[in-house]
């Protein structure tokens, strides 16, 4: 018999002390501290209690169990509202539980993560301006891996989120969605090429093409369906967290590029989809047009930290819950200290949004979940997520996909979906390895992806071709 070091109470206790303090990630020792010293397991940091489903549930529920409508009052303390609603109400989803991840270096892709590393044995260091952006100790812009490795309050959690979405310097993703109305019948079907593309807060601690003035490019083509094919935008944010960011669309029927007004980021972009530009990552725009950040609590939850790639096939398309096209079956696991930290809309006088809700991994800072309210404060819709390293599975269960560096599993995020509680809406995407003429291309060139996807120009020239 084991005998417990900690009660199954003492990781929560320590983190509502967290909260209260403002202190910042682990129980057992600070999560720097763990990352400095290189250990490769987090159980040094957190106490089993905190990892252990069967633990939190006093044995009703373990890894290889479905939560169901049948089990979930089990679990209620460790979801999200908003997925308790979906396994109770009408939809009856069903969710997997899988062993928790262990190693950080998996909960990050691996320049990121040797960046992370190299900022914390050099001393080199993220703080605020007196305008609230980040910069590291010298004054200049931030550049390296993990600003805040250990965010004590919320704005630096949203920071964090903001600065680099997807934790890759650039990034081309192939997206396809399905749109489901509240019937559970599929109504629309995209595919579409996503591309992130940072100047400044890069990994290689280089600003790109002299750009010192912007964060990011990110833009949208959509390759198909037929009526949408060629329609593209590209959301220009500049490095000062106080602008909104320039949007530019060239929509077909037009066949020219033009300004989009601020509000285009809390409307959907084509036809059935449910999701904002304002939603994906939890960090949609820029984290100071947005106020109030709050720390909600800290505590250990379950939800998709951490993907299952061996489960994905050859399209990179997870399973499906058979008795519910509208959800992938995919599986959560537990994480031993999540932040749950809020945010309202202070730059945006007429967005329909009153606050948003992110659930966010201390580890990492990756939310897994972005729960929308509207005016009226009711919930709106969650934009779920999962992230992980593509490896597992294939015809012989050792299928890899490499990273930007060629070496390191690719990771990414894998599937999302984004459900709207008042209609009963699903969009559903997952991260495609190719269609409808379009590639994910993990190591694409980053000169490549800004001319042909991130100027004025280039949308349109995809646009007529």
């Amino acid at each position: 018999m084991r005998i417990k070091k900690y009660d199954i109470d003492y990781g929560r206790r320590k983190m509502m002390q967290s909260v209260a303090y403002g202190l910042g990630a682990g129980v057992l020792m600070p999560w720097e501290k763990l990352l400095a010293k290189e250990i490769d397991n987090i159980q040094k940091a957190y106490p089993d209690e905190l990892l252990s489903i069967e633990a939190q549930t006093k044995g009703k529920v373990k890894v290889g169990d479905y939560i169901t409508k049948d089990n979930v009052e089990h679990v209620k303390h460790l979801l999200d509202p908003g997925v308790y609603q979906q396994i109770v109400g009408p939809e009856g989803r069903k969710i997997r539980i899988k062993a928790p991840t262990l190693d950080p270096r998996e909960l990050v892709n691996a320049p990121y993560y040797d960046a992370t590393m190299q900022d914390i044995k050099s001393g080199h260091a993220a703080k605020f301006d007196a305008n609230g952006n980040v910069i590291d100790e010298a004054g200049k812009k931030w550049q390296g891996g993990l600003p805040f490795v250990n965010p004590t309050d919320g704005r630096q959690v949203w920071a964090n989120m903001a600065l680099n979405i997807g934790r890759a310097d650039n990034a081309c993703y192939v997206i396809e969605q399905k749109d489901y109305g509240s019937d559970g019948k599929q109504e629309y079907s995209y595919v579409f090429q996503w591309v992130e593309l940072n100047s400044t807060a890069r990994t290689d601690r280089k600003v790109f093409r002299g750009l010192e003035n912007e964060l990011r490019r990110q833009a949208v083509f959509f390759a198909a369906s037929p009526d949408v094919r060629g329609t593209s935008f590209l959301s220009i944010w500049d490095y000062d967290q106080r602008k909104i960011p320039e949007l530019y669309g060239y929509l077909p029927e037009f066949r020219r590029v033009r300004q989009f007004p601020s509000n285009q980021r809390f409307e959907p972009l084509v036809p059935g989809a449910v999701w904002f530009l304002s939603d994906p990552w939890a960090a949609g725009d820029p984290y100071l047009t947005w106020g109030n950040h709050k720390i909600v609590e800290r505590k250990p939850m379950l939800g998709p930290w951490s993907s299952d790639f061996s489960k994905h096939n050859a399209n990179w398309e997870p399973p499906r819950q058979k008795d519910n096209p509208k959800f992938f079956d995919i599986p959560y696991e537990m994480a031993p200290e999540v932040i749950v930290t809020s945010c309202e809309p202070v730059g945006y006088p007429r967005s329909p949004v009153s606050k948003r809700v992110a659930y966010v991994d201390a580890r990492n800072s990756m939310a897994a979940s972005n729960m929308r309210y509207d005016r009226q404060g009711k919930l709106w819709s969650n934009f779920e997520m999962a992230h992980g390293q593509f490896k597992g599975g294939g015809a012989d269960g050792k299928r890899v996909i490499l990273g930007p560096d060629g070496k390191n599993p690719a990771w990414s995020w894998t599937y999302v979906h984004i459900y709207d509680f008042q209609n009963r809406r699903m969009s559903l995407c997952h991260h495609s390895k190719g269609a409808a003429g379009v590639e994910a291309r993990f190591q694409a060139d980053p000169d490549w992806l800004f001319n042909t996807y991130c100027t004025a120009q280039a949308l349109q020239a995809l646009g007529r071709a």
